[in-house]
């Protein structure tokens, strides 16, 4: 398909990608396709039932859609992948960056192989925030580290192996939503942080990855103050245009993070963020959300009217739907969907995780002997942020190590027992689950022993700094199965503690 050929209807399309709602070819794929002439798709856990389902449906749709469709998901790692089954698992960011920066682009390339055998041509990572902020509640152990070094040297090693296994990445958030102490899909960011500040550290792993050659950046919904004071980084032409494009000399695909965002539906409406999001400079603007078929033809006929207007000139449109026919000639062309040819590499993936378990402080508590009593408590496991997996089953040490468990909750109901039981006991294990301050994991760790106590964090590395008088404590950086399996392993002895704490703590 040339440009010259296309109908506004057609570049229009190009430049959407929208959520759907079932696992199944229909009415809702038969309207993205033949209606919108939709440029690309992303799923969620929702869309997925197995890899042959999966692979039978990105088939269709390609074989439906006159021009390739770009076929998303976020395959990010650790508790934010799409795909958990059947395809090779890819620990998280700082798990990895604790276990081995030296092989991230061999898993990445792997994962990427995988994905591309089941239709996927467009990867929503990998993460390039530098998490400078113990407090974010977003990206935390979803980052590599808080040096912007780390993070660049381990971001370029996965987007390389992305695209070298077929799968266009992209880099995000840019400009960066590691100093940031509000969730975006509920609000509005704001960074404060200076020009110079921004780039000796925010940019670094970004302005690596670009000149390494990474074909896409994604766009947060962050308010950079002194870029620009009135519309946050996906709607705003300052950063987009001047920063990312002139400054720093990107030419591959800019996406938005979902438009259907609390930090930009709340604030705009559909109208107003296509025209803003379009002449800010992004090449495909994502929406997610409610996956409304009805919205979804309101965003379509929208885009419509403000380039029929003049609102969005036809130049602008060219441009970014010429940038996206190269790069779908380069990931989504002649797609090879075949599951046969996949091959899953889970002992590299379970090696990695070994190699992350990070031993932090110990004080002659490990490891677990065969005579030690041992007793568990481990905290009821809510959805940690918008961007996991909604239905994910969260498992607990217990499904690893066969010891009497104690499930705590805000009600603190059983905390009478829990200090009554745990004198009896030689070791207890505390897990604990993006800790705040005075919150029921804090008062728990305070009415037990320290001495005999190990507490193991299992997503925020920073728990520690909440908890006083902490005397033994690991880090595993993501609550999945694989994860836990590596630190029962660690802790009982069958495997080292090999892991190197990829960020500063002081208490």
């Amino acid at each position: 398909m040339t440009i010259s050929k296309m109908t506004l209807r057609e570049k229009i399309g190009q430049m959407l990608c929208f959520a759907f709602h079932n696992p199944e070819y229909d009415e809702q794929i038969a309207t993205f396709i033949h209606e919108f002439q939709l440029g690309g798709v992303i799923y969620f856990q929702r869309n997925i039932k197995n890899i042959e389902q999966v692979a039978a449906l990105n088939l269709k749709m390609q074989s439906e859609s006159k021009i390739p469709l770009f076929i998303g998901l976020d395959q990010e790692g650790g508790p934010v992948l799409r795909i958990m089954k059947g395809i090779t698992p890819l620990p998280g960011a700082m798990a990895l960056s604790a276990a081995d920066p030296e092989q991230i682009h061999e898993i990445t390339k792997t994962v990427g192989e995988n994905l591309r055998c089941l239709g996927f041509n467009l990867n929503f990572a990998p993460v390039g925030d530098v998490n400078n902020n113990p407090a974010n509640p977003v990206i935390n152990s979803r980052s590599y580290s808080d040096d912007p070094e780390v993070v660049a040297k381990c971001a370029v090693s996965a987007f390389k192996g992305f695209q070298d296994g077929g799968i266009l990445p992209t880099i995000k958030h840019f400009p960066g939503h590691g100093n940031t102490s509000v969730d975006s899909h509920l609000g509005l960011p704001v960074v404060k942080n200076n020009r110079a500040e921004v780039f000796q550290t925010e940019l670094v792993p970004f302005k690596k990855a670009i000149a390494e050659g990474i074909d896409g950046v994604m766009i947060s919904h962050i308010l950079y103050e002194n870029f620009d004071h009135e519309y946050p980084a996906s709607l705003s032409y300052n950063i987009i245009t001047c920063l990312l494009k002139e400054k720093l000399g990107f030419k591959g695909l800019i996406v938005t993070d979902s438009l259907t965002m609390g930090a930009i539906s709340s604030r705009f409406s559909a109208e107003e963020i296509v025209e803003r999001a379009v002449n800010a400079g992004n090449d495909l603007l994502i929406f997610c959300g409610k996956a409304d078929l009805n919205e979804q033809r309101e965003i379509v006929l929208a885009f419509e009217k403000l380039a029929e207007e003049g609102k969005i000139s036809k130049a602008r449109i060219d441009e970014s739907v010429k940038k996206i026919l190269r790069l779908k000639a380069k990931y989504a062309a002649a797609p090879d969907i075949d599951v046969s040819k996949l091959r899953v590499n889970t002992e590299l993936a379970q090696m990695l995780q070994n190699k992350s378990v990070t031993l932090v402080y110990n004080h002659n508590w490990v490891p677990i002997k065969a005579q030690d009593k041992v007793l568990l408590i481990f905290p009821e496991i809510k959805l940690a942020s918008l961007v996991d997996n909604v239905n994910q089953k969260y498992q607990t040490m217990k499904d690893y190590l066969d010891y009497p468990q104690f499930i705590i909750n805000n009600e603190l109901a059983n905390l009478p027992e829990i200090a009554l039981e745990a004198p009896k006991y030689d070791k207890i294990i505390l897990g604990t689950y993006n800790v705040l301050e005075g919150d029921h994991q804090t008062k728990v760790f305070e009415a037990l022993p320290k001495n005999r106590l190990m507490v193991v964090s299992l997503r925020s590395p920073y728990d520690c700094l909440l908890l006083k008088g902490i005397k033994n404590y690991v880090c595993i950086y993501e609550l999945t199965p694989p994860s836990l399996q590596s630190c029962a392993l660690a802790l009982k002895g069958a495997i080292p503690f090999s892991g190197k704490l990829p960020i500063r703590l002081t208490r």
